[in-house]
């Protein structure tokens, strides 16, 4: 078997990936490369040759930097058309619908991670863990919210409601609006996501990317309203009141 390498062989080539940043596909250009690539005697003494680059390469946009590794050899080679196929990899892992988790820096530790967890099953197409997760953020806010409980109303024979007070999600969800940590319509949108986690759970459902995708921007939006804005404006009271 024989090997070389060598440095920046692919430097300066145009290739069109799909931006993380830009969400389609750009022009890319390699600044930076490690290229191999040599020669293996396979069985019946066939010589195989191959190459494999590692390239640092950047968006001509929106300049996002990525990885990309390509591979390719003489296995791979269609003998009807002399036309070669590459295996191309690309990092971060991203699609048209690769969904970008957002730095929040003032929630709770666990939230942070259960966040990017449920984001990495998204983007891996994990969607019935996805709704799983969905669900123990909704649960996660309630817990680091010191919310244990609120009132569910239920509807009786007779068409007048009674309420109860209820350790369940349901009402803990109840309880943020109670407690002012959520408007009604948040609390509303918190069901529909308990409901699609409850039917991930307990139903072993698939949910789509349609409705995960919204669940997560509103958890988002829930993140911001708890835990950013208000962080942020404390930090903008203080700078004020500090002149």
């Amino acid at each position: 078997m024989s090997k070389k390498v060598e440095l920046n062989k692919t430097e300066g080539e145009i290739h069109s990936v799909i931006c993380k940043t830009c969400k389609n596909s750009t022009r890319h250009k390699v600044i930076v490369s490690v290229d191999t690539g040599g020669e293996v005697r396979h069985e019946y003494d066939e010589i195989i040759h191959w190459g494999e680059s590692y390239q640092i390469i950047e968006c001509q946009g929106c300049e996002t930097i990525s990885f990309r590794r390509v591979y390719g050899d003489s296995e791979q080679q269609d003998w009807e058309t002399g036309e070669t196929y590459e295996d191309e990899s690309i990092y971060p892992k991203r699609t048209e619908d690769t969904w970008d988790s957002k730095d929040f820096h003032n929630i709770p530790p666990n939230l942070k991670r259960i966040y990017r967890e449920t984001i990495d099953c998204y983007n891996q197409d994990n969607l019935t863990l996805c709704g799983v997760g969905v669900r123990a953020l909704v649960e996660g806010l309630c817990k680091e919210n010191g919310i244990l409980n609120g009132e569910v109303e239920y509807p009786k024979n007779d068409g007048t409601i009674e309420r109860k007070r209820k350790n369940n999600l349901q009402g803990k969800i109840n309880g943020l609006h109670e407690n002012e940590k959520l408007t009604k319509e948040n609390a509303e949108i918190l069901h529909e996501h308990r409901c699609l986690g409850n039917e991930a759970v307990h139903e072993l459902s698939r949910p789509t990317k349609e409705e995960l995708s919204l669940a997560i921007e509103i958890i988002e939006n829930v993140f911001d309203t708890l835990y950013e804005s208000p962080t942020n404006a404390r930090a903008l009271k203080n700078k004020r009141l500090s002149k």
